[in-house]
């Protein structure tokens, strides 16, 4: 059996390189390289046979190794990460956060010097999800539920939506999450049969649309609220693996940045009044429009209590709260549906019927009205499948018994004549018979055939009181 050996600790590991150099200068070759050595038996003979200095000779080589590496393994904080690691990754968070700044800022100021600032589209992104899961320290993997994707002007609002209600594999284990997590928030049942399950065929569809609108060499980047930033990237890079493609083509900036910037440019005519980045987001998270209907898709449209988690009603929402911002400085008028949730007066009712108040007071005696119960039944649907005609209603209560009434207000004669079985109950405050039978044979029994015993069975007899000496005060008596 061939010796394992570990680089850096193991002293065999330096003899075998030694060992595999001079064999080589013998004519000996070892095409698979170390692995070749390890399972030669000369080398395991050579080793046993080694002297104890040249073997000590290895030992202080592999612990001066050791101490080597572990000098350049560096620092750790308390989750086990590198540190070194981890003040690189911040160090190229700060510099993604300020090339997203600037792009936003080159974008909008080339907007602005063209007097076009309202016809620059941006691409809205958002993801639903039902559970996400730890791949690692601070990586996480989300298995989608929803998608949608929509492009964005103040012209001409959000248009071009492309919305996707996705048939995800729940892992195992992860069944329970994923059912809390869609009962709590967006209800889409997990693997839908009506979803879609293909990641390339989202793959391919979202980068049509970002060919559609790219500048330059790039795909255009991805605009998303910050707090969903790790779920969007997560389908990304699924939607990426399925196609074999790399996800370093996308770019996902902050939704909040860019709202910002965009009302503190529109601002820049009427008050060059600016917010910094901080209060953009907690103006943008205020969700204003969340309480507004008939921006969902069809599938939530029949699901009472979704409308606010579904992603169509939510990129919708975005270019409304951006609008709500920025067209008044920008002197546009707001036109609903594009700029403004539609008011609902305007609204069509359903299946172009008049509305309910038109109905009733048209409504006429010799109208016949279609009868539905609270439930959402009508009534012809219940004797469809109820299985009871009239006629067998009417037949079956007319073969039902009489119901029977007993009055319990007559006295015990007349209630034992009715037939029910029994005897009449003893009179209250009288004694039972079994006891009065018992009282009269305790009569053979007499104080002086059967004398107590004594103790608890005595009888204590108070001697009578003087008649001449009344008590006096409390208990006293005068004697």
């Amino acid at each position: 059996m061939p010796r394992k050996t570990k680089k850096g600790n193991n002293p065999f590991f330096f003899f075998m390189l030694d060992w595999k150099e001079e064999q080589e200068q013998n004519g000996r070759t070892f095409p698979g390289g170390l692995q070749d050595v390890s399972r030669d038996p000369l080398i395991n003979e050579a080793w046993k046979n080694l002297s104890k200095p040249d073997k000590a000779y290895y030992e202080s080589k592999a612990k001066d190794s050791k101490i080597e590496a572990q000098g350049s393994m560096g620092k750790k904080t308390a989750l086990g990460e590198s540190i070194d690691e981890v003040m690189a990754a911040e160090k190229r968070e700060i510099e993604f956060h300020q090339n997203m700044l600037q792009y936003i800022d080159s974008v909008i100021a080339i907007g602005t010097q063209h007097n076009n600032l309202e016809k620059i589209k941006f691409i809205f992104i958002h993801v639903n999800w039902f559970y996400k899961r730890e791949m690692g320290i601070n990586k996480y993997k989300f298995v989608p539920a929803e998608l949608a994707v929509a492009e964005f002007s103040l012209e001409n609002g959000v248009e071009n939506v492309y919305h996707e209600i996705i048939n995800a594999k729940i892992d195992l284990g992860f069944r329970r999450d994923a059912i809390e997590t869609s009962m709590e928030t967006h209800k889409i049942p997990i693997q839908i049969p009506e979803g879609q399950d293909d990641f390339t065929v989202m793959y391919n569809k979202l980068t049509e649309i970002l060919r559609a609108n790219m500048t330059g060499t790039r795909f255009p980047p991805l605009f998303v609220a910050k707090d969903l930033t790790p779920a969007v990237k997560s389908l990304l890079e699924q939607m990426a693996e399925a196609s074999k493609e790399s996800a370093n083509d996308f770019i996902v900036y902050s939704l909040e940045a860019l709202f910002g910037a965009l009302r503190n440019a529109a601002a820049t005519k009427v008050d060059d009044v600016s917010i910094p980045l901080v209060v953009a987001e907690h103006e943008f998270g205020k969700d204003a429009f969340c309480s507004v209907r008939n921006l969902e898709c069809d599938y939530h449209k029949n699901i009472d209590g979704t409308s606010q988690y579904c992603s169509m009603a939510i990129v919708k929402r975005w270019g409304f709260t951006i609008c709500d911002y920025c067209c008044e400085y920008l002197g546009m008028d707001l036109i609903p549906g594009i700029h403004c949730p539609i008011p609902l007066e305007t609204l069509p009712t359903f299946n172009n019927q008049d509305t309910l108040d038109t109905r009733l007071n048209s409504l006429t005696i010799k109208d016949q009205c279609k009868v539905v119960s609270m439930t959402g039944v009508s009534d012809e649907h219940r004797m469809k499948v109820s299985g009871r005609t009239y006629q067998e209603e009417q037949r079956r209560r007319n073969e039902c018994k009489p119901l029977v009434i007993i009055d319990h207000s007559v006295s015990n004669n007349a209630v034992n004549t009715s037939g029910i079985p029994g005897r009449p109950l003893r009179p209250p405050k009288s004694v039972a018979r079994a006891l009065t039978e018992m009282q009269a044979e305790n009569g053979l029994f007499n104080a002086t055939d059967f004398p107590p015993i004594g103790g608890r069975g005595i009888v204590m007899k108070k001697e009578p009181r003087d008649a001449k000496f009344p008590p006096l005060g409390k208990g006293k008596t005068i004697r």
